[in-house]
């Protein structure tokens, strides 16, 4: 078997390389988790305002019917 003689800077250069890769594979991964989060959180959100908008408008178009209903309740036409 043939043996070679390495110095520290032919081992500590590789090492270097390996962990700066995955420090950067954490870091995007990392980065891509968040993105998926904040989209999940945005489009949750989102159907929550539209789904309160809904719920507004609809309690609007009751509120304007009630009160048609009360003017025609109360004028004069229908009273006599």
């Amino acid at each position: 078997m043939i043996m070679y003689a390495m110095d520290h800077k032919q081992i500590a250069i590789p090492m270097l390389n390996i962990i700066v890769m995955q420090i950067l594979n954490t870091i995007v991964i990392q980065t891509l988790n968040t993105t998926v989060i904040i989209t999940i959180q945005f489009v949750t959100i989102l159907a929550k305002v539209t789904v309160v908008k809904t719920l507004m408008l609809e309690d609007a178009a009751d509120i304007e019917d009630n009160m048609v209903n009360t003017v025609k309740a109360y004028s004069t036409k229908n009273v006599l």
